[in-house]
C-alpha cells in the first residue's frame, strides 16, 4: 500500500530565505522528508515549491550527498520515500484567480518549465505566486516539460476554481483536467454532485504549512509504482489502481459553511446560505458546502467508505497530547501504522481505553464534528460511550 501526500510546502530554503511566508521555518526539505518517512509513514510526497530558486539548490545539495537519488521512472528516492518535484501557481481564470498544481519527473524539467514562464512571475523564490499569463500558455509550458497538472483545493472560496472562478471547469479551461484536489472542506461525495467530474481522479492532500500538518489528508494506491511514472499512470487511467482518500470530515474544514463577516458567526441554516440568516448581511465568506449545493447538477449521495475515509489526524484527537503522541510513536513507529494497522487491544495496552476508542472511531470515520467556516476550523465534539467512561 502506498500512502501519498502530494501538496506540501517549503517554509524556508536551506540558505535561510523564506519560501512560504506563512509556512513554519522548520518546514525545510530535509525535515519534510524525515517527518514524512519516519513519523507519518508516507510512501510518496509532492513538494509544490520546487520552482523556488533556493529550493532548487536544496535539491542539488541533497543529490550531491546521495540523500536524493534519481529514479528511472521519475521522482527521487530519499532513503525509502519518493519525492516528486512540483509547483503551485495562481492564475486568472473565469471570474477570479485559482491555484493550480504541476508535477515533473526531475528537477531539470522544473528548471525547463521555469525558464519558459520566467517572465510571468515576479519573485521565483517565494511560494504560490501569481502568474501573469493565460492558462493556455501555462498548460503548454507544463506539457513541454513533461509535467502533469490539476487544480488545487477546487471548492475553497479563496483560490479554488469552483469556489472562486466558475460553475463548471469546461467554462474556463481549454481541456478538462484528469485529476483535481478536493480540499479540506469537502469530500468525494460532495464533489460527485458535479457530473463533469465523473471521469476525474480525486486527490486529498494536506496543503501542509507546518511539519505536524503533513498527511492531515492523504491518499492510498493499492499497487502503484511509487514514482512519477506511477503517479502519471494513476492520473491518466493507465493504472487500474483506485485512489482512496483519507481526509478530514468536511465539517472540520475551515471553509465548510458560510461565515458572516458582519456578525462574525458561522451560518448554521440549511445550505445554500448565500447571505447571513441571522443579520441578512451579504458580507460573507461563502462556505464550500453552500457553494456546492448552489452549483451542483445532481444531489449529493452518501459517502462511499470504500473510497473516502473521514479521518481526524492523530494529534487532533482528544486525549492525545505531546506525551501520549510520543508514547504511541515509540510503541508503533508511524502515524500510518497507528491509524491503519495496530489492533485495538495493542492500542489499549499503550494508550488506555479512552484514547484507543478515539483512534478506532477516527479509523472508521465515526467522529461527530462541529462545523467550521470563515477560516475557523471545526472541532471534534463526539463523546465517548458510557461503556468506556
Amino acid at each position: 500500500m502506498i500512502f501519498a501526500d502530494l501538496h506540501i510546502h517549503i517554509g524556508q530554503s536551506l540558505d535561510g530565505k523564506y519560501v512560504k511566508i506563512t509556512g513554519a521555518k522548520t518546514l525545510t526539505l530535509p525535515n519534510i522528508l524525515q517527518v514524512a518517512r519516519e513519523v507519518k509513514g508516507l510512501s510518496l510526497v509532492g513538494i509544490v515549491d520546487s520552482h523556488s530558486t533556493g529550493v532548487q539548490q536544496d535539491f542539488k545539495r541533497l543529490l550531491a550527498s546521495n540523500d536524493l537519488r534519481s529514479m528511472s521512472a521519475g521522482g527521487y528516492d530519499a532513503h525509502g520515500i519518493t519525492l516528486i518535484p512540483g509547483h503551485e501557481i495562481e492564475l486568472q481564470v473565469g471570474e477570479g484567480n485559482a491555484h493550480f498544481l504541476a508535477y515533473f519527473p526531475y528537477i531539470e524539467q522544473v528548471e525547463q518549465y521555469v525558464r519558459s514562464i520566467r517572465h510571468s512571475i515576479k519573485n521565483w523564490q517565494l511560494s504560490t505566486q501569481r502568474g501573469f499569463l493565460p492558462i493556455e500558455l501555462w498548460l503548454e509550458a507544463v506539457s513541454k516539460a513533461e509535467g502533469i497538472w490539476f487544480p488545487a483545493h477546487v471548492f475553497t472560496p479563496h483560490k479554488g476554481i469552483y469556489g472562486n472562478c466558475c460553475r463548471r471547469l469546461r467554462e474556463v479551461l481549454p481541456v478538462l483536467p484528469k485529476a483535481i484536489e478536493i480540499g479540506l472542506s469537502a469530500d468525494r461525495a460532495m464533489a460527485e454532485s458535479i457530473s463533469e467530474l465523473d471521469s476525474v481522479v480525486m486527490f486529498s492532500n494536506s496543503d501542509a504549512h507546518s511539519l505536524p500538518n503533513i498527511a492531515r489528508e492523504y491518499n492510498s494506491f493499492a499497487c502503484a509504482d511509487p514514482s512519477f511514472g506511477g503517479l502519471l499512470d494513476v492520473i491518466s487511467g493507465k493504472s487500474k489502481d483506485i485512489v482512496r482518500n483519507y481526509g478530514l470530515p468536511p465539517r472540520v474544514g475551515k471553509y465548510h459553511r458560510t461565515y458572516c463577516l458582519s456578525c462574525e458567526r458561522i451560518v448554521g441554516s440549511s445550505p445554500p446560505q448565500l447571505t447571513c440568516s441571522n443579520c441578512g448581511s451579504t458580507h460573507i465568506v461563502m462556505g464550500v458546502l453552500d457553494r456546492l449545493v448552489s452549483i451542483a447538477d445532481r444531489p449529493m449521495g452518501k459517502q462511499d467508505a470504500s473510497s473516502y475515509i473521514h479521518q481526524v489526524p492523530l494529534r487532533q484527537l482528544p486525549g492525545i497530547g505531546p506525551k501520549m503522541y510520543d508514547r504511541l510513536l515509540k510503541a508503533f513507529g508511524t502515524e500510518m501504522a497507528i491509524l491503519h494497522h495496530v489492533d485495538e487491544e495493542k492500542l489499549r495496552g499503550i494508550a488506555g481505553e479512552k484514547v484507543a476508542v478515539w483512534i478506532i472511531r477516527a479509523r472508521h470515520g465515526e467522529l461527530q464534528v462541529e462545523a467550521g467556516g470563515g477560516g475557523l476550523f471545526g472541532r471534534v465534539v463526539d463523546i465517548l460511550s458510557p461503556a468506556v467512561e
